[in-house]
């Protein structure tokens, strides 16, 4: 297979505004959109890996085509995303959980799962809140935050689907607070998730 002869930064901004659209359309998770997009634009021609777009630029295009596109819609639908996490943040406050993802850097909407991490010393101490808070739960992927992997569980609560991944107590102030290589916010607490929906 030969390679493409576009220019690389034009194919990564090609690839991620595909991408950047599955995503804010369809719901796609960013590494299938990534990997379809790759397949719509470039098909199977082998490309460098500095031609495919990072998370990052892929999130840059979500928010630009959300904004050109959704502008009437998607506000009250992050609104609404942001406020269900935090019920669901309360609800089981006393694992001090972090919320991060799209309810977190804006680019929420109808499509968007909750992504939250919960701390204990035994993860099978978030299983049996789950259970005796009726909710029933099944093992998924594990939950990635900051470059970390997770264990992790996924249920639906008031028809939204929620991945709460599990860290131990020490963890927490590690990953608390921390921003993107860019000073961007991808990750916060109760608190913060507070003030969030209190400046939209």
């Amino acid at each position: 297979m030969d390679e493409l002869p576009f220019p690389q930064d034009d194919l990564r901004r090609e690839i991620a505004a595909a991408a950047a659209r599955m995503i804010a359309e369809d719901g796609l998770d960013y590494p299938s959109a990534r990997n379809q997009a790759i397949r719509q634009v470039a098909g199977k021609a082998r490309l460098p890996k500095n031609s495919i777009p990072t998370d990052a630029e892929v999130q840059d295009e979500v928010r630009a085509y959300q904004a050109l596109f959704m502008a009437d819609t998607q506000p009250q639908e992050l609104k609404e995303l942001r406020t269900l996490a935090l019920q669901f943040m309360v609800r089981m406050a006393e694992f001090e959980p972090i919320v991060y993802g799209a309810a977190v850097n804006g680019t929420g909407s109808q499509h968007s799962d909750v992504h939250l991490l919960a701390f204990a010393d035994d993860e099978k101490e978030i299983d049996y809140w789950l259970l005796n808070n009726q909710v029933n739960f099944e093992p998924c992927e594990d939950a990635r935050l900051a470059g970390r992997d997770f264990p992790a569980v996924a249920f639906q609560w008031q028809r939204r689907w929620f991945q709460v991944g599990v860290a131990s107590l020490r963890d927490r102030r590690g990953l608390l607070n921390r921003n993107s290589p860019d000073g961007s916010q991808f990750q916060t607490d109760i608190a913060g998730l507070t003030r969030l929906l209190e400046d939209s």
